[in-house]
């Protein structure tokens, strides 16, 4: 019976101190997480300055994106000539494109959205996009509403009833 004061005794004794032991240590766990959390804010402005410089460039002009893009399609490429009067002709190879197989139609800007009237197969309609530079050069079209699903599939391939995502990605030419 008397061990099992003694260890009674001893525990009581001790608690107080493995409480401040741990004091001791929680204040120094929370001023080690301080120090790397001061630490990563340092290291992080610089790369949020970084990620702010590499932003996309939404195109607000014709003339940002004048000149021959081309894409690579699901089934092959598309070669896109866009003129300074706003003309975007399209075909499926560069061939087809100096023999003048093109598909065309008309590009304008108004508050940064583009319009896109003209096509061929779809004459009264009316697509908006959006247009972007990505911070390594290349276009890429955003469609914001487009009733015409031919034009659709060159602009962006934002094809109605598409399971998953496509990109149509434009590479400058040189």
């Amino acid at each position: 019976m008397n061990k099992k004061l003694i260890i009674f005794v001893i525990l009581l004794l001790c608690l107080p101190l493995f409480a401040c032991s741990g004091n001791g240590s929680t204040q120094a766990a929370a001023t080690a997480e301080s120090t790397v959390m001061d630490q990563a804010e340092e290291v992080a402005e610089p790369a949020a300055a970084e990620a702010v410089q590499s932003e996309t460039v939404y195109v607000t002009d014709i003339n940002e994106i004048v000149g021959t893009w081309v894409a690579s399609a699901d089934l092959g490429i598309f070669v896109a000539v866009v003129t300074p009067d706003g003309m975007f002709r399209v075909a499926t190879s560069s061939e087809d494109l100096e023999k003048g197989s093109t598909d065309s139609w008309k590009l304008t800007f108004e508050d940064d959205q583009i319009s896109a009237t003209g096509y061929a197969l779809c004459l009264g309609d009316t697509g908006h996009y959006l247009a972007e530079i990505m911070p390594d050069g290349t276009l890429k079209f955003i469609t914001i509403s487009d009733p015409c699903s031919g034009r659709l599939r060159k602009m962006d391939r934002s094809l109605p009833g598409r399971l998953t995502p496509y990109d149509l990605v434009f590479y400058p030419v040189e």
